[in-house]
């Protein structure tokens, strides 16, 4: 009723501006059914995310073995193990670089950026 009161104000004809109502199932998509194999591609890296985030500065050698462990699966460069973490972003359609460049961990191979306000205050 509010909505016909501003319009009329507006005058707008209410005949031209009718609302579209839509339900939330009809927005939102159902989502597909996985494979198995795809439900537990899912879990083995999600597992690996929590490593990575419960770990990253851990003391406990345990801990610092779990994310290390982690850390060299994300960033091995193999796709013959279906269960690597190429394998699996390639199966799940995801961007290697894309998630790799999110977990904001710099493999050892790679220097670190140094910023240049970093430098300055050194």
């Amino acid at each position: 009723m509010a909505i016909e009161a501003n319009l009329r104000l507006a005058e707008v004809p209410i005949g031209l501006m009718q609302l579209d109502i839509m339900l939330p199932s009809q927005h939102f998509r159902a989502p597909r059914k996985q494979a198995p194999e795809q439900r537990l591609m899912i879990a083995v890296l999600q597992d690996a995310f929590e490593c990575i985030e419960k770990h990253r500065f851990s003391t406990d050698s345990h801990r610092r073995r779990l994310f290390r462990e982690a850390e060299e699966w994300f960033f091995a460069d193999e796709v013959e193990w279906p269960y690597s973490f190429e394998s699996i972003c390639g199966v799940l359609d995801l961007d290697v670089d894309a998630v790799r460049q999110r977990l904001r961990i710099v493999p050892e191979s790679q220097p670190v950026p140094v910023s240049r306000e970093a430098v300055r205050q050194a």
